[in-house]
């Protein structure tokens, strides 16, 4: 049998310091109230309800999986639950 090829963990360039992420840092990191939501990725306060496997009965829709999707992230194309 051969040996298994082993791991090594390198270090990688860190993330490019822009204005847009000195300003995400900035508001990720200042308080908020305990029961407000927040986006984890981008730190956007806004977010959309929407429903998942919603079925049509008699004209009227039921069921369905409700999730919080973040508004400022589903603007950039990207879908993050944030509830």
């Amino acid at each position: 049998m051969t040996d298994k090829p082993r791991l090594h963990v390198i270090e990688g360039t860190p993330a490019p310091d822009t204005a847009q992420e000195q300003v995400r840092k900035r508001v990720r990191a200042t308080e908020k109230p305990a029961t407000m939501i927040q986006c984890h990725r981008c730190g956007g306060r806004e977010v959309i309800e929407t429903k998942i496997g919603v079925m049509l009965k008699n004209g009227k829709t039921t069921g369905g999986t409700k999730q919080l999707i973040c508004a400022c992230c589903f603007m950039k194309g990207e879908r993050v639950v944030v509830g």
